[in-house]
């Protein structure tokens, strides 16, 4: 069964719907929603007891698309469903983008359940662009864009601020996230991570290759974190060893790379 929903909104008008707990049942099931124009749309849809998602886009000009599946598939008579979130949105004048998804139920030889993945951009003024697909089953949280947007997952250009934000929490203690402010442009890509009872990926994982690295220009700040019940590693310090936790920050003037903040905790 498909439930669609459709929005259009006026540049003049704040307009606003809340898909608010839509729960997903039956045969595989979608709710697709659509924007174009100026406004506010968000709301919050449950897959059963496997899985939920709240997104948000609101700017004076916005397209997008936010898009949920419950399989309801039981694969392997787990009492788990295969559930898919996914946001690609783009704004226009300023505004704000998110997209949370938890994982709310697990096969339990594979660990608790509890993971979840959040992705977000905030700018006072020019463009942005926000893009995640993440999928949840009954042994994990994978966040996989290769083969549907594999770069630019979260973009500003020409923002005199902004914000921007993922992570991924294991649920059980393991934890890593990238976050920056500043002004200017800012491209962040992260084409895969992953969530699990026992380990955290950011930036990698799904088996596909990594992509996974933040550039900007202007002026900003950048800080990559993350903590872990064994261990903690990132590409941006190979040598590290030995560590539970890190913080990474960096600040700059001008143009700024990292070419690859891929990083576990487990």
């Amino acid at each position: 069964m498909k439930k669609l929903f459709g929005i259009a909104m006026a540049l003049a008008l704040i307009a606003s719907l809340a898909v608010g707990s839509v729960a997903l049942a039956a045969d595989p099931t979608e709710v697709i929603v659509n924007w174009d124009g100026g406004g506010s749309v968000g709301g919050s849809v449950t897959a059963g007891d496997d899985a939920s998602a709240n997104f948000y886009s609101g700017s004076n000009y916005q397209v997008g698309e936010f898009h949920a599946v419950d399989n309801n598939n039981n694969p392997y008579g787990y009492g788990v469903d295969s559930c898919t979130f996914s946001l690609d949105t783009s704004l226009n004048g300023g505004g704000m983008a998110s997209l949370l998804v938890d994982r709310t139920d697990a096969k339990t030889s594979y660990g608790g359940a509890g993971q979840q993945s959040y992705t977000s951009v905030f700018t006072y003024d020019g463009c942005a662009t926000l893009q995640n697909r993440s999928s949840t089953n009954y042994a994990s949280m994978k966040d996989c864009n290769y083969g549907w947007n594999a770069n630019d997952h979260i973009t500003v250009s020409g923002s005199s601020y902004y914000e921007l934000q993922r992570y991924v929490d294991g649920g059980a203690g393991n934890y890593a996230e990238i976050n920056a402010t500043g002004g200017g442009d800012a491209d962040l890509d992260c084409m895969g991570s992953e969530a699990s009872a026992g380990q955290v990926r950011l930036g990698f994982g799904c088996g596909c290759y990594t992509n996974a690295n933040f550039t900007a220009n202007g002026a900003g700040t950048m800080e990559l974190y993350a903590q872990g019940n064994n261990s903690t590693t990132t590409a941006m310090a190979p040598g590290m060893t030995g560590a539970t936790s890190f913080d990474f920050v960096a600040s700059w003037v001008g143009t700024f790379n990292i070419p690859d903040y891929s990083t576990t905790a487990n």
